[in-house]
């Protein structure tokens, strides 16, 4: 089986002089918020598929990248 190398629509690499960017005003607006008291959380990447689909996303519901496992559809 070939390997596909096109990226997949919708995601883009980052270079490392844009990560450099990206990290400095990150940075900037982690201590920002710090400064007034707020603390760092992190949430998963991923969530169930369910709670995507309960309709009460509208026109974001087509912007979900499914994961399936090897096999199904």
């Amino acid at each position: 089986m070939a390997l596909k190398k096109k990226p997949v629509t919708g995601m883009k690499d980052m270079m490392p002089a844009e990560m450099e960017v990206r990290d400095y005003v990150i940075g900037l607006i982690k201590e920002t918020y710090k400064t007034f008291g707020f603390s760092s959380m992190e949430t998963p990447c991923v969530e169930h598929i369910e709670n995507l689909c309960s309709k009460q996303g509208g026109d974001n519901e087509k912007l979900i990248f499914k994961i399936l496992k090897e096999g199904r559809s």
